[in-house]
C-alpha cells in the first residue's frame, strides 16, 4: 500500500442554475431536454454522493429560491445591472417566467435545493443571484454589489450564510474580491492555471475558438493535471479552490473516446493524492440532463476511483468551504 499523505483532497462544485445560466446561449426552448432532465439527474446525484460519502459545493443562482414571480422582480428591482448587451441580464427573462416553480421548472428550484440541504455533507454556496457577469461591459461594482445584497436577503433565515462563491461564466474579477470578503465569503473557485482559462469576457468568438481547445483538453492532457496545494491556497486572505476540470457530459457524437475523458480526470486525481495535493472537478446539473443513465454511470466510475484513492492515499472528500477552513488551521 502506498504511504499516507495529509491534506490531499477531491473536490466537487455544481454550478446550480437552470434557465438563468443557459437563457442568452440558447434560443427559448432549445435547451429545454438538458433542464427539464435536472429534476430527474439531480436526486440521482444526490444519491451517488450519499452512497459514497461525497462533499460537495452546490453553487446556486439565488432566483432559484423565489417562491413566486412577484418574489424575483422584487429582488431583480434593486439590481440595476447595466450591461451593455442587456440580453446577458435576468431581468430580460422575467416576461418569460410563469408564477411558481408548479408552472414553471425551468426558473424555479426551491425544491431542488430542500434535496440538496437534505443530503448529509452538501454545502449550498453562491452562483451570484442573478447568475451575474463580472466582466462585462457596462456593468460595475455597485451593481454587484447589489446582487451579493439580494442573494443574502433571499436565503435568510432559511439557510446559513452562504462561505463559497463561483462567479458565472467564471468570470472571475479579482477586483470585486473585497466586496465578496464583506459580504461574507470566504473562497472562490479560480480558473485553472493556463492562458487558455483565463477569465474572458463572453463573446461568440471566444466560445468558438477557445471551446474546441478546452474539448481537446478534456481528453488529452494539454494543459496539466491542475492540481492545487494547502500552502499555495493559504497565501490568499480570499481563498481560491482552483479548478482541476470540466466534467464534460456524455457525447453520443465522440462515445468511443469517452475512456479516454475519464482516464484524463483518473490520472489528475491520482496525481493529487499521490502529491498531497486538490484535485476540484466541477459541472452543470443540467450537462447531466440528457443521457441520465450514461452520464450517472460516468459519475459513479469517478466515485469509485475515488474510493480507491481513499483507501491507498487517505484522499478525502471536500467542500469548497471545507477546504478554505483547512487553510485556517
Amino acid at each position: 500500500m502506498a504511504s499516507k499523505v495529509n491534506h490531499g483532497g477531491f473536490v466537487i462544485s455544481l454550478d446550480f442554475e437552470l434557465n438563468w445560466g443557459v437563457h442568452d446561449v440558447f434560443r427559448y426552448g432549445q435547451y429545454n431536454k438538458n433542464l427539464y432532465g435536472v429534476r430527474q439527474a439531480l436526486p440521482k446525484i444526490l444519491m451517488l454522493f450519499k452512497e459514497y460519502e461525497i462533499h460537495a459545493t452546490w453553487a446556486t443562482v439565488g432566483l432559484l429560491f423565489a417562491e413566486s414571480k412577484g418574489e424575483m422582480a422584487h429582488y431583480l428591482r434593486g439590481i440595476p445591472v447595466k450591461y451593455e448587451q442587456m440580453k446577458y441580464a435576468a431581468h430580460s427573462q422575467l416576461a418569460k417566467v410563469g408564477e411558481n416553480e408548479q408552472e414553471d421548472l425551468l426558473h424555479f428550484g426551491k425544491s431542488l435545493i430542500e434535496q440538496i440541504i437534505q443530503t448529509p455533507y452538501q454545502e449550498i454556496g453562491s452562483h451570484t443571484f442573478s447568475h451575474y457577469y463580472c466582466l462585462e461591459s457596462g456593468q460595475i461594482e455597485s451593481d454587484f454589489e447589489a446582487d451579493l445584497q439580494a442573494m443574502s436577503m433571499i436565503c435568510e433565515g432559511y439557510i446559513a450564510p452562504m462561505k463559497s462563491i463561483v462567479f458565472p461564466r467564471n468570470q472571475v474579477n479579482d477586483n470585486y474580491f473585497a466586496a465578496c470578503q464583506q459580504a461574507g465569503y470566504v473562497c472562490y473557485r479560480g480558473n485553472e492555471r493556463h492562458d487558455l482559462y483565463n477569465p474572458k469576457k463572453f463573446t461568440k468568438k471566444n466560445r468558438l475558438s477557445l471551446g474546441a481547445m478546452k474539448w481537446l483538453d478534456s481528453y488529452v492532457n494539454i494543459t496539466g493535471n491542475h492540481m492545487v496545494r494547502l500552502e499555495e491556497m493559504k497565501e490568499d486572505a480570499f481563498i481560491n479552490v482552483r479548478a482541476s476540470a470540466f466534467l464534460r457530459p456524455y457525447s453520443r457524437i465522440l462515445r468511443a473516446f469517452e475512456h479516454r475523458k475519464i482516464q484524463r480526470i483518473k490520472e489528475g486525481m491520482l496525481a493529487a493524492a499521490k502529491e498531497g495535493a486538490f484535485y476540484h472537478l466541477w459541472w452543470h446539473p443540467h450537462n447531466f440532463g440528457r443521457h441520465i443513465d450514461k452520464n450517472l454511470a460516468m459519475l459513479e466510475e469517478l466515485l469509485q476511483y475515488y474510493q480507491e484513492l481513499q483507501r491507498d492515499y487517505d484522499f478525502q472528500s471536500y467542500s469548497m468551504y471545507e477546504v478554505a477552513m483547512l487553510c485556517k488551521q
